[in-house]
């Protein structure tokens, strides 16, 4: 098992999307998508940087256990995700839906509907999101979680060097990573406890709007 820390700039209930009594990882991060075994553990905490999630820095966002893996072809089909399909307009929990690639019958290029990483319209600089979200064909599940949003508890100050400025962490100092185990209750996965960080932030939901 390895523990794979970063740090997150943006918490919309998209990436990770811990809707519907599962924990993905779809979108974003591609190289812990592409490296991440199953049963290693994924941590992230609010960044720093105060254009994004500096104002709940160093709180906890969430941790998950990858339980299961599957390319977006097979997420877009498996009937379990199908609740995770964006739906834009409509409720928050939708709209953040990250189940949107995939390929159409006898098709080699990517399909996609409107999502937290596309609208029909928006300037995509090097084809944007969907070019780098594509690059790493895998989604990464959890039934084994806890995602805390905007509630989560600050992390001690001693342990934050276990979290990266940039990228993601693998190699730890085996005391500090043994106690940031113990404070995040790994062995107590509570699921969904509360609302991502910026649901409030319509900055990030215009698309509501959208018809």
């Amino acid at each position: 098992m390895v523990t794979r820390t970063y740090r997150l700039d943006h918490d919309l209930g998209f990436a990770p999307n811990p809707f519907f009594g599962w924990c993905s990882l779809a979108c974003c991060m591609r190289n812990i998508r592409e490296s991440a075994e199953l049963n290693d553990v994924i941590i992230g905490i609010a960044g720093s940087n105060q254009r994004g999630l500096g104002r709940y820095h160093p709180q906890l966002i969430y941790w998950m256990r990858v339980d299961l893996d599957l390319t977006f072809d097979q997420y877009w089909s498996d009937p379990r995700f199908v609740q995770k399909r964006p739906q834009i307009p409509g409720p928050k929990m939708r709209m953040v839906g990250d189940s949107t690639y995939r390929h159409e019958p006898d098709c080699i290029d990517w399909s996609f509907g409107m999502s937290m990483h596309y609208v029909a319209g928006a300037a995509q600089t090097d084809g944007g999101h969907v070019v780098r979200d594509t690059k790493a064909d895998r989604v990464l599940l959890s039934q084994y979680y806890t995602y805390w949003g905007k509630s989560g508890p600050a992390v001690p100050a001693h342990l934050l060097p276990l979290f990266p400025r940039r990228n993601q962490k693998c190699n730890h100092d085996a005391a500090l990573l043994a106690e940031l185990h113990d404070f995040i209750r790994l062995d107590q996965p509570l699921g969904l406890v509360g609302d991502p960080a910026d649901w409030d932030n319509q900055k990030y939901f215009k698309a509501q709007a959208l018809s």
